[in-house]
């Protein structure tokens, strides 16, 4: 008998069974299409920590559009992003629902009268106008019936400023008259916060913003159970307890715990997952969270840098909190006041590795980097 399919699935930006804690965004965008121009969960900015989800969630988008028959365009932060549009994403739009011919006439001939020809003439040529993302959205509007528009982008941080600047103009432009669009984008936290300070993206400030933050016990506890139980081989109340606690919040880890504690129980070929079996995973998912997350969130880090989080990675084990003062980071490191280490302290905030936590605290914002940063040395 062939064993059943894993329901966990822990991938960056793959969609999983059941999504936490997302649902009433999810609600408001989609009753946002059927409310009409104006509406303003049209135009949403998600922002969030490496594996909180927004990939996810502007799959779970685009996929409610599309059941409500929008078309989808995808914009990518790159240094073509307008010319893609324009020239490739849209006109292919376009000829998926108008479907022109394949051929055309362009000469001929008629018995006893000679063949005939046409041109452009040369002044028309010149009168042409050039495509822009506006009037191509606007064809494409034209082109569709009782339907909208929904255009995503991804890695919001890393967008060209001026290409950026285009695309929000083109959507504004399009909402000003009233057309079917909406416009949802993602992005790290800090690199967005600092990409809205430029005047060019003053429509985006208007954006219905989305915050996204670790998911409730409650939340997590109920993807868990559920995702389990669709496939036949559910948690036991203890061992739904301790991955909850695995997991801390973090969607990613949600998946991954839920996705090895599934295999762990089909290896033993065990009817439910049991404690022992997420107690077997437990090393191995903050393993793999390390490989995933840690390292590649670390790699460009300088080693002042470095040196500060290893500071507060030591304080913090010390002291048993979840925060630590600057002030105590400053005198790890040997400096005689926090102003010291003040840049240090920006940077790992800016990068999301560290937030504040209260006056003069601050606190890692990733799961189990402090483990990792003390296993490391």
């Amino acid at each position: 008998m062939p064993t059943p399919r894993n329901p966990f699935r822990p991938s960056f930006g793959t969609s999983p069974y059941y999504l936490a804690g997302r649902s009433d965004l999810l609600q408001h965008f989609q009753l946002s299409l059927l409310e009409g121009p104006g509406s303003p969960y049209r135009t949403i900015l998600i922002s969030g920590l490496r594996g909180v989800g927004k990939t996810v969630l502007l799959n779970e988008v685009e996929d409610i559009a599309h059941k409500q028959g929008w078309i989808i365009l995808r914009a990518y932060p790159n240094q073509e992003m307008i010319a893609d549009l324009v020239n490739t994403t849209v006109p292919q739009a376009i000829a998926t629902i108008e479907q022109p011919p394949q051929r055309r006439l362009s000469g001929g001939s008629i018995p006893g009268l000679g063949s005939i020809k046409t041109e452009t003439h040369d002044r028309a040529e010149e009168l042409r106008p050039t495509p822009t993302l506006i009037t191509r959205l606007r064809d494409l509007s034209t082109s569709i019936a009782d339907v909208g528009i929904l255009i995503t982008l991804d890695e919001l941080q890393s967008a060209d400023l001026d290409q950026l600047h285009q695309l929000a103009t083109a959507v504004q432009d399009l909402m000003r008259d009233e057309r079917d669009i909406a416009f949802v984008c993602a992005g790290l936290p800090r690199g967005v916060d600092e990409l809205l300070q430029h005047e060019g993206t003053t429509f985006l400030r208007r954006a219905h913003r989305v915050d996204l933050h670790a998911v409730s016990p409650e939340d997590v506890r109920e993807t868990l159970d559920i995702t389990a139980k669709e496939s036949g081989v559910p948690f036991t109340p203890p061992a739904l307890d301790l991955a909850t606690d695995i997991c801390r919040g973090y969607p990613y880890l949600i998946q991954l715990v839920g996705s090895l504690s599934w295999a762990q129980a089909a290896l033993e070929e065990a009817p439910h997952i049991d404690a022992a079996q997420v107690e077997a995973i437990n090393q191995p998912a903050i393993d793999r969270m390390t490989q995933q997350v840690h390292r590649p969130a670390l790699s460009r880090v300088p080693d002042g840098e470095l040196s500060f989080l290893r500071a507060m990675a030591e304080l913090m084990a010390a002291s048993g909190e979840k925060s630590v003062s600057t002030g105590e980071i400053a005198a790890a490191l040997g400096m005689k006041s926090p102003n010291g280490i003040s840049t240090r302290r920006s940077r790992l905030i800016t990068r999301d590795l560290i937030a504040p936590a209260g006056f003069g605290k601050v606190a890692f914002t990733l799961p189990y980097l402090e483990e990792y940063l003390l296993r490391e040395g």
